[in-house]
């Protein structure tokens, strides 16, 4: 029997795969209407829908049990789409709005129908959000065999929760002898940084963008060649963004070297002057939140 304070909650999917990612929902709304009656221990049930997008030995199914936390995640930082039918009609993931689970669980064939312990007819909130099981649907449910599933995990929820260090060590490649130093690398994490060049009181002379695996050891590197203590340029660090692969990190540099284009110096591209400081972090914020979290 459950606990008494743990609800259980169901919600329609389209399938149930392992690794398991987030809880995921289509808009915000109903990702922060579920984290508002969600309490530690409550469960969330999923059930194949009865649509063509679900496999047919899965339709209406019981499938899998999520235990989710409240805490906001992007799906995507998860997994990948698996295909066309995973996006709208402008282009965008259906589902990119999650939460974050503390644990996972497949039901063990044969798989029982919905309609088997339950006699009611869920309504669409069923399939956009969360929605509670009467108590003996949720016995009944909790009384079928199951299997714990593995969960994903996400680079950036990693840095969050457990800092930079954990997050480095998860993301790096796994070493193999016949991948090339170049690639291996490329998959490693990586840091987009933003320097200010300043030399005693003269600030946003110019700025910096470049990227390193360890950005603090390049503005080090930078600084001594610089010698900033008998007048030359200082480095000050103003802005880093950590990314799961050293490929992204780069992207972010290209992308903000394009925007501002027009301001690169001619000696050195990756210098940036007449741009202020300003303009730099409303760019730099705007990509993270099209292409971070």
């Amino acid at each position: 029997m459950r606990g008494a304070a743990v609800t259980v909650y169901m919600t329609k999917v389209w399938g149930f795969s392992e690794p398991v990612g987030p809880l995921q929902f289509g808009a915000s709304g109903w990702r922060d209407s579920a984290a508002k009656v969600l309490k530690p221990g409550d469960l969330v049930v999923l059930v194949g829908t009865l649509g063509p997008e679900t496999m047919e030995g899965e339709r209406g199914r019981i499938l899998g049990m999520m235990e989710p936390t409240t805490e906001p995640v992007s799906a995507l930082d998860f997994l990948k789409p698996r295909g066309p039918s995973d996006f709208n009609a402008e282009g965008k993931y259906k589902w990119p709005f999650g939460l974050l689970n503390r644990a996972a669980w497949r039901f063990s064939e044969p798989r029982r129908l919905l309609s088997e312990v339950s006699a009611r007819r869920f309504q669409m909130d069923a399939a956009q959000g969360i929605v509670a099981l009467l108590p003996d649907e949720a016995d009944a449910i909790l009384a079928l065999p199951r299997t714990p599933s593995p969960l994903l995990s996400s680079f950036r929820t990693t840095l969050k929760v457990e800092g930079e260090e954990e997050a480095r060590r998860r993301a790096a490649p796994p070493p193999t002898t016949t991948r090339t130093g170049v690639m291996h690398m490329r998959r490693a994490p990586a840091s987009t940084y933003l320097l200010e060049l300043e030399r005693g009181r003269e600030r946003e002379l110019g700025f910096k963008i470049g990227w390193a695996f360890d950005w603090k050891a390049r503005r080090r590197g930078f600084i001594q060649a610089a010698m900033p203590s008998i007048g030359g340029l200082n480095y000050r660090g103003r802005r880093f963004e950590i990314w799961p692969t050293a490929m992204e990190a780069y992207r972010m540099e290209q992308a903000l070297l394009r925007r501002f284009d027009s301001a690169r110096h001619p000696q050195n591209r990756e210098v940036l002057t007449g741009v202020t400081f300003d303009e730099l972090d409303d760019a730099w914020s705007a990509y993270v939140r099209r292409n971070g979290t």
